[in-house]
């Protein structure tokens, strides 16, 4: 379910976990295993780390193809909060995610309508420094 940007999780004051990389198609690779290696060393289950790093995957493709030029940083940033684990990527655009129905034919576009059935919340919002931050709230199955 997509949720309104004012309800973004707030990272805590420390624990939080942050991976910058420069937007190239490595850094995705790079998003997935920082993310696998924090919910593993957090003791989560292997189903929400494949979970995790589904979800990440997505958001660090999209931060990659559709929301920096080439060597522009994302930032990837995993934190607990009271309500489960919280995945946001950071890139410099200032235009907001448009998800898209999934379709049978579709070869492209679905990765967020993916993370919509994965997840119990996510979202988007601009952050003050400017560009974007598109978080994803994950089930807690420690």
């Amino acid at each position: 379910m997509i949720t309104d940007s004012g309800l973004r999780p707030t990272p805590p004051p420390s624990g939080v976990a942050v991976l910058e990389v420069k937007s190239e198609p490595e850094s995705i690779k790079a998003a997935r295993d920082f993310v696998a290696d924090w919910f593993t060393e957090n003791a989560y289950d292997d189903d929400l780390i494949y979970i995790a790093r589904t979800v990440v995957t997505e958001l660090a493709t999209n931060a990659h193809r559709h929301g920096s030029g080439e060597d522009d940083p994302i930032t990837t940033r995993v934190f607990n909060t009271d309500a489960g684990p919280v995945i946001e990527v950071l890139d410099a655009s200032p235009e907001l995610p448009s998800p898209k129905p999934l379709t049978l034919d579709a070869l492209t576009g679905r990765g967020l309508a993916m993370v919509d059935l994965m997840v119990p919340a996510w979202g988007f919002a601009r952050i003050p420094e400017g560009g974007k931050a598109v978080w994803a709230l994950l089930h807690a199955h420690a």
